[in-house]
């Protein structure tokens, strides 16, 4: 796995630096990114997908720059239309260069393939809390009501993995699941309770413990919350701050429903 700091990621990393420290505005790096992703006129993909894993990996290391990457892109997808240079549009896959930002879902797709090792402890640190940032950033995404953050499916996944399944059976990611699908609750829990999206086959399925409606619904949503509430109290060793996690998302639900 390529580190941040690899020389691949230098130029779009040094933008995102500037970002970070407002040495540029949002909008200014959106289009010096743009302009450095398509340097490559005949080969734009490697430069795109390039760019997502760096944003990523950004989200990971710099959760306190969560917003200001989430405007980034928000600024990205508003760019005029990217030409190549015979003066047409840039398609990747039928998708349009900026306005659809191709592949990023993709990227998404990636990151939820994360698992949490077995140790060494300082390696079993950083995945779970890439998992969290990863969850939280994604998340973030769709708070910006940004049609090309359509993610909904991937708050699905992780609410799933973490609530419809025995604990038993998952306690070794219960430090990573629980946060992760806590930070949905949390950002995004009033919206998560008026969706009512299904999903076709088995996109949409049900974990061992729910054998109701494919995707969202209101009895799923009552499901998690009574499961929120069963792992702030369980005997399997999760830390405090796991536990307070489950709580205030039980909580935070109730609070909803209000």
């Amino acid at each position: 796995m390529a580190s941040i700091t690899d020389d691949i990621f230098a130029p779009q990393l040094a933008i995102l630096e500037d970002l970070f420290s407002d040495s540029v505005s949002a909008q200014q790096a959106a289009e010096y990114l743009a302009s450095i992703s398509l340097a490559d006129d005949l080969e734009p993909e490697g430069g795109i997908t390039s760019l997502w894993r760096l944003i990523f990996k950004c989200a990971y290391k710099f959760p306190e720059h969560h917003d200001k990457l989430a405007n980034m892109l928000v600024r990205l997808s508003k760019l005029p239309n990217a030409k190549s240079s015979n003066g047409e549009s840039i398609l990747l896959y039928n998708m349009q260069v900026w306005k659809d930002l191709p592949m990023l879902g993709w990227q998404v797709r990636d990151e939820w393939n994360a698992t949490v090792p077995a140790g060494p402890p300082e390696s079993r640190q950083n995945a779970i809390s890439r998992i969290i940032n990863r969850d939280k950033f994604t998340a973030g995404l769709m708070a910006t009501k940004e049609p090309v953050f359509a993610y909904s499916w991937f708050a699905l996944i992780t609410l799933r993995d973490t609530l419809e399944t025995p604990e038993q059976s998952s306690a070794r990611n219960l430090e990573a699941l629980i946060p992760a699908a806590a930070a949905w609750i949390s950002i995004l829990g009033a919206e998560i309770y008026q969706w009512n999206e299904e999903f076709d086959g088995a996109l949409g399925r049900g974990g061992p413990l729910w054998k109701g409606q494919h995707g969202f619904c209101k009895e799923r949503w009552q499901f998690w919350k009574e499961r929120f509430g069963e792992l702030a109290v369980i005997e399997v060793e999760i830390g405090d701050e796991v536990r307070t996690a489950a709580k205030n998302a039980k909580q935070i639900m109730e609070e909803v429903e209000k």
